[in-house]
């Protein structure tokens, strides 16, 4: 069984099961029997996750009494309902045994789906590390998150007890009525959409509001938008009054300018319909549908022409505009000529002072320059020599960390070499995956081998019994017939009547040997079947688990023995209240 444990043991290691206890060593080796209820509740529910990810396991098992056995019983209940068929209850996890927890899992590994992920574990020879665990669950919790219906925030605490077995509060649902969502009006005109955006920076966000005030974000949210739907309605149904009422106005005015051209067109139609009387309607619809398509082809042939008319007008347009922009620059610059030739003495006397003042500024620039460059060139000299100190200061810092890292990676290759050797060693002295494989299908050759052999023993025993019972009901047959004889010779006959009373007895004690002969068989049957009970007894360490249950009564008595001392104050209060 030691070898059935180990490869229990790895298969729960492998789906991500920790199985760590503080109690042992690193020098003891770790088995079932070391598992406590709280280790087997995580290792059972992550059994179960990997079985069925869309339902929702506890993972751990509470300090309240109570909530453990609820758990307990929730777990027990999922895996009879996975199919397991042995005896299993609030027992098998709060107070486990050898036998059972091996029979359990030994059952759920069988059940384990066989994905991708694992077939490419088993080929590579690699196990699963955390990261790739880690990115399984969180897909995992998101697609049970998808598939589980919303539920309000209010009803979550109900939610919760229900799923977990165990008490919690419910959280408030109160919605913040007056919520001012930043960004969310839209004004008529572009001077109200200044003012609003003015003034959005200074509204504190819906965070900062819910905050403030302690409300629900959620249910404040949700207000606020059934309040903006509303209001839409509303105005989309006055919208639709205002379009009715033009939409009457302008049926009426039609109905009148369209009274004369009704009476022509009455006229008109009581004359085609002489002339169409002799067609069909199935031939005066084709001649409709074909009349209907030469004018269409007639429409699209004029669409085109206007649409080809309007893109040759847009090009003239745009060519005309820009030889109107070059012929603006143009007038400008002829303008600008004619105003200096006007008068030329006093434009070029002027243009001479200008040309003098810019020259007197370029002077007071070049010496404010001057003044200016000097103790800027002084800075950067400064500046330059500090900068060349830092980088002096930092190349040794990094000298000194390239020195360090050196001797780190120095150690960590000797370390690598190390644990190198120290693998190889393990490799050569632990049984590898081959191994394991061949002692499973030598376990399963033991096993059908048994098996054949307990079809053999069951054969022979149907063959005696089958002969036992010919042989028996051929002594009934020949007893009877001797009987009959006899007894009909013992009439006349004394040494008749004397064998007669020889067979009578000779027949009884074969009887009574028989009976004893079987009974002995029952006995010996019944012997083994309590020794292997008592075996059985022996494994599931039943003193442990009648002490682990004297103390969860014991614990049940204080729990129940503080909540009457309480109902007993309560009675008296109210009594003196």
């Amino acid at each position: 069984m030691d070898e059935v444990d180990k490869i229990i043991i790895h298969s729960l290691k492998q789906i991500g099961c920790k199985l760590e206890t503080e109690d042992e060593g690193d020098d003891v080796a770790f088995g079932l029997q070391h598992f406590t209820p709280n280790l087997l509740v995580r290792a059972v529910s992550k059994c179960l996750q990997e079985i069925n990810t869309t339902i929702a396991v506890p993972k751990s098992l509470p300090e309240n009494m109570a909530q453990r056995f609820t758990i307990a019983t929730l777990l027990a209940e999922m895996c009879a309902s996975c199919g397991y068929r042995g005896d299993i209850g609030y027992q098998t996890f709060l107070y486990p045994n050898v036998v059972d927890v091996r029979r359990l899992f030994m059952f759920l590994i069988e059940h384990l789906p066989k994905e991708l992920e694992s077939a490419t574990d088993a080929q590579t020879g690699e196990e699963k590390n955390n990261f790739i665990l880690l990115m399984r669950d969180i897909k995992q919790k998101i697609a049970t998150q998808m598939k589980a219906p919303w539920v309000p925030q209010y009803c979550r605490g109900v939610a919760n007890r229900k799923a977990w077995g165990c008490s919690s509060q419910s959280i408030p649902f109160d919605p913040q009525v007056s919520l001012n969502i930043p960004g969310s009006y839209e004004g008529n005109n572009a001077q109200s959409q200044r003012n609003i955006s003015s003034i959005s920076y200074q509204i504190p966000n819906i965070f900062q509001q819910v905050s403030e005030s302690d409300h629900d974000l959620i249910s404040s949210v949700l207000h606020k938008n059934s309040i903006d739907v509303y209001d839409c309605k509303e105005l989309s149904l006055e919208g639709m009054r205002l379009c009715l009422k033009e939409s009457t106005n302008s049926s009426n005015n039609s109905k009148i300018t369209q009274t004369e051209p009704n009476v022509n067109a009455s006229q008109q139609t009581i004359v085609s319909n002489k002339t169409v009387k002799a067609f069909t309607p199935l031939e005066q619809l084709t001649q409709e549908v074909e009349s209907l398509k030469l004018q269409n082809d007639d429409i699209l042939n004029k669409r085109q022409v206007a649409s080809s008319k309007l893109n040759n007008l847009r090009q003239q347009q745009a060519n005309t505009l820009a030889i109107t922009e070059q012929l603006r620059k143009d007038m400008k610059i002829h303008e600008r000529c004619c105003m200096v030739l006007e008068n030329p003495d006093e434009n070029l006397s002027k243009l001479k002072d200008l040309i003098e003042k810019t020259k007197e500024r370029r002077q007071t620039l070049e010496s404010q320059w001057k003044s200016h460059r000097q103790p800027a060139l002084e800075k950067i000299n400064e500046l330059q020599t500090l900068r060349q100190a830092k980088n002096l200061q930092n190349i040794q810092e990094l000298r000194t960390i390239i020195k360090q890292l050196e001797t780190t990676l120095k150690g960590k290759i000797s370390q690598h070499v190390q644990l190198g050797e120290e693998l190889k060693k393990a490799s050569s002295t632990s049984a590898p995956r081959k191994e394991y494989t061949r002692r499973i299908h030598e376990f399963i050759c033991n096993i059908r081998k048994q098996r054949n052999d307990i079809y053999k023993i069951l054969d022979d025993t149907r063959d005696l019994q089958k002969q036992l019972n010919s042989i028996s009901a051929q002594l009934e047959r020949q007893f009877n017939y001797t009987d009959d004889l006899l007894f009909q010779s013992a009439k006349h006959d004394l040494h008749a009547k004397q064998a007669y009373k020889f067979l009578a007895s000779l027949h009884a004690a074969c009887n009574e040997i028989s009976e004893l002969v079987s009974q002995t068989g029952h006995t010996t049957k019944e012997i083994r079947d309590l020794e292997i009970q008592i075996d059985r007894e022996r494994m599931r360490n039943i003193a442990t688990s009648l002490e682990q249950i004297s103390s969860d009564i014991r614990s049940f008595e204080t729990v129940i023995k503080s909540l009457q001392v309480e109902i007993k104050q309560m009675e008296n209060e109210i009594t003196t209240g």
